[in-house]
């Protein structure tokens, strides 16, 4: 089993940045994003991202608390991440003035990799994601 978490703090207000991973549909701050196509709404709801140097992805969104800014999706295979089966959260904390922390973990299965080698493309992946999110904010 592999897992991964990375934690970065932004200095922007919870609620502003929660807006942006709550928006499932949307991901106009992931960087390469050709096409994303939805199918469905709210939980269950999967987005078809397609990337042209990557597979696509089908991300479905399992759970949602706006209340608490916890967002949790799976994704059947992460071929570039060498995962299968993989869950992840993310969660939006408040902190003192315009600032937030962002949590984001996750589990999966390594395919065609040891455990730590598809651990440390995960947690990669999530200082990427980190990256991405700080750059669009500054737009």
């Amino acid at each position: 089993m592999v897992e991964a978490k990375v934690e970065h703090e932004f200095e922007v207000g919870a609620d502003r940045l929660w807006a942006i991973l709550a928006d499932f549909g949307n991901v106009d701050w992931v960087p390469g994003v050709e096409k994303v196509e939805l199918e469905g709404e709210g939980v269950g709801m999967i987005r078809h991202i397609t990337v042209p140097v990557f597979p696509p992805l089908h991300e479905r969104m399992d759970a949602i608390d706006h209340e608490r800014m916890v967002l949790d999706y799976s994704i059947p295979a992460v071929e570039y991440l060498q995962v299968k089966d993989y869950t992840a959260r993310a969660e939006v904390f408040a902190l003192e003035g315009e600032r937030c922390r962002v949590i984001w973990s996750g589990k999966a299965a390594a395919e065609g990799t040891d455990d730590a080698t598809a651990s440390a493309n995960v947690e990669q992946f999530y200082r990427d994601i980190m990256t991405w999110i700080g750059d669009f904010l500054q737009r």
